[in-house]
């Protein structure tokens, strides 16, 4: 199965409308192939997952008595701690399968259809050669810089002022622009930070409000159903502490998370690279000539690589590192993301006193 060639784009700047519509019939073309680049490494790494769930946490939920409060002897056994140990080497794992190799071969299988050629699941995987380890590099930097602006966020008055939106910003609108300047530019690991960062202040409000619209349908399409999944298993079976066969209760929820999951998140994942790879494109064109430089390169011409165009194509140096007015935008962002975040726990506080009320949660009077 490959990716299918399609016409070579005319580039230009896209409006929010069209970059959604154009990422939408991207992926629908390619869905299967998409969907088998993160499945090749998704799926076993999920199975590992579930069942060194089972056998290690499982072990704890076997001993647990029916209807009594288990005691911490009970929850704390070997193999609580082994399945500790073993959860984060299935997240190394990961970080290194899906958020580096798989992400590299989808963002380059994504770029190589948009630009007209094909390629193939095994193909995408060949072409990203080194930069799959690359990006993993890259994202465990960017994840050190996380933790200084972390800090930074904790110093008072500046740093309570314009620390949270410099996290906000940085991410969810920087961080996933690293994996497109690394397999579409060669960066290097830093390098490809500060390109991502250039690209993105450049229209700052603009990437925020893309970026929250894909983290909305996020909640819809994988927090939501899941979240419902868990419910909904509660609801049947109640706590697996409480129930008269921990065990059961235990392997049921499991699996049934486990796939609900799976499913919704190889839906989901390959959707977001579309649009994020696409949002890259569309940054490149409208503040560096993008469509003028492919155009000069022989877009036309089915015997050059256009990708290769994209990685050569003059790029603007580099500014200072944060302008005063940046400094304004991450305090304004600051703000709207404090009464957001408080607005949200209001209605989710509403919305749990008004289902204790329906469901007579309330003590008489």
């Amino acid at each position: 199965m490959t990716v299918s060639a399609t016409p070579a784009p005319q580039l230009q700047p896209l409006a929010l409308s069209e970059l959604l519509d154009r990422a939408v019939r991207l992926y629908r073309n390619n869905f299967v192939t998409l969907l088998g680049i993160i499945a090749l490494v998704e799926i076993p790494l999920q199975f590992l997952s579930l069942v060194i769930s089972l056998l290690t946490f499982g072990d704890t939920f076997s001993n647990i008595t029916p209807g009594q409060q288990p005691t911490p002897e009970q929850v704390f056994t070997p193999g609580y701690f082994i399945g500790i140990a073993s959860a984060l080497v299935i997240g190394l794992l990961s970080l290194i399968l899906v958020n580096g190799l798989a992400t590299a071969a989808i963002t380059r299988a994504i770029a190589d259809s948009y630009l007209g050629k094909s390629v193939g699941i095994f193909e995408a995987y060949e072409r990203i050669g080194g930069l799959g380890f690359r990006l993993v590099g890259s994202i465990l930097l960017a994840s050190l810089f996380g933790v200084v602006l972390f800090i930074w966020t904790i110093i008072p008055c500046v740093g309570w002022l314009s620390g949270p939106g410099m996290l906000v910003f940085y991410g969810s609108v920087v961080t996933p622009l690293i994996a497109p300047a690394i397999v579409l530019e060669g960066q290097t690991a830093s390098g490809a930070i500060r390109r991502a960062w250039d690209l993105t202040r450049r229209r700052f409000w603009w990437t925020i409000g893309f970026v929250l619209i894909l983290f909305i349908f996020n909640q819809l399409v994988v927090t939501g159903p899941t979240s419902l999944a868990s419910f909904l298993l509660n609801l049947v079976f109640g706590s697996a502490t409480q129930a008269s066969d921990p065990f059961m209760v235990f392997t049921v929820q499991t699996i049934v998370q486990s796939i609900v999951g799976l499913v919704f998140s190889l839906i989901y994942v390959p959707f977001q690279l579309v649009n994020i790879t696409l949002m890259y494109f569309d940054l490149r064109v409208r503040t560096e000539g993008l469509d003028i430089a492919m155009l000069a390169g022989g877009l036309s011409d089915n015997s050059l690589d256009p990708t290769h165009v994209v990685a050569e194509a003059p790029r603007p140096e580099s500014s200072r590192l944060v302008t005063m007015s940046e400094v304004g935008y991450f305090v304004l962002l600051t703000v709207i993301a404090l009464v957001g975040y408080f607005a949200l726990a209001l209605v989710f506080a509403a919305l749990g006193l008004a289902i204790m009320g329906a469901g007579g949660g309330f003590p008489p009077r």
